[in-house]
């Protein structure tokens, strides 16, 4: 039983009540009730205020009943709605915690997999090594040689080695201007691009001498590696002539 149908109740049994105590009471003989004047005003709104007390009595009473049972009247009305929609929104934030979950490892994979790996830079040292033998060049005690067996060894190896660099590495300068020119360096600029020396105070935008024009890269094209190399950083592979 809901609250509105316990209030209907007990008002049209309160009214039957009043409207049978008052037929009593006028059917008694000896005009206990007379119907002549002002009386039957009288009586009338007498009972409409005892019904409505006697009512809001009863409502009062069968309110504290429910209550001490653990039933109160509009909780029994609305705990199972309540209860539907608490379970909604559990479903719901749990909903929401699942792809929140999903789109943070989606994000780190991405992260991970747009960011070079040093496979990749092995690989690039591996290219350098087989077209131009850089890696040789660099690690080479050089002291044992003339000058001239130096000169004519780079040149060799700077021409392959861009060549090698060029076929998979596109690479432009920061600055296009030559070095030596004036150039400025305004407000805002890239501290990872653009390094200042000398005499540096005060805020940008500053003049100065362009003394290397830089690099960035723009693409690099590198060949897949095969599915089952090495896990091993391999830049070159040691020869061995048996025979």
């Amino acid at each position: 039983m809901n609250r509105t149908t316990y209030s209907i109740m007990t008002l049209l049994v309160t009214l039957a009540l009043i409207g049978a105590l008052i037929a009593i009471l006028y059917s008694i003989p000896g005009g206990v009730i007379s119907m002549a004047g002002n009386q039957l005003y009288i009586v009338a709104g007498a009972a409409v205020a005892i019904s409505l007390a006697l009512w809001g009595a009863i409502q009062f009473m069968g309110r504290s009943f429910f209550e001490s049972m653990g039933q109160g009247l509009p909780a029994a009305a609305s705990a199972p709605r309540s209860t539907a929609i608490s379970d909604k929104l559990a479903e719901t934030k749990s909903e929401l915690e699942r792809t929140k979950s999903e789109l943070v490892t989606q994000k780190a994979r991405v992260t991970e997999l747009s960011q070079p790996t040093g496979a990749d830079a092995v690989q690039m040292l591996s290219i350098l090594q087989r077209k131009g033998r850089l890696i040789d060049f660099l690690q080479e005690d050089l002291s044992a040689y003339q000058d001239a067996q130096i000169g004519a060894a780079v040149r060799t190896i700077q021409a392959e080695s861009k060549e090698a660099l060029a076929e998979y590495v596109t690479l432009e300068p920061i600055y296009a201007d030559k070095e030596g020119s004036s150039v400025a360096v305004n407000a805002g600029f890239d501290a990872h691009a653009i390094r200042l020396t000398g005499n540096v105070s005060g805020q940008p935008p500053f003049n100065g001498v362009l003394k290397h024009r830089g690099w960035r890269v723009t693409s690099i094209d590198l060949p897949k590696q095969m599915a089952g190399a090495s896990k091993e950083l391999i830049v070159a592979s040691a020869e061995v002539e048996v025979g």
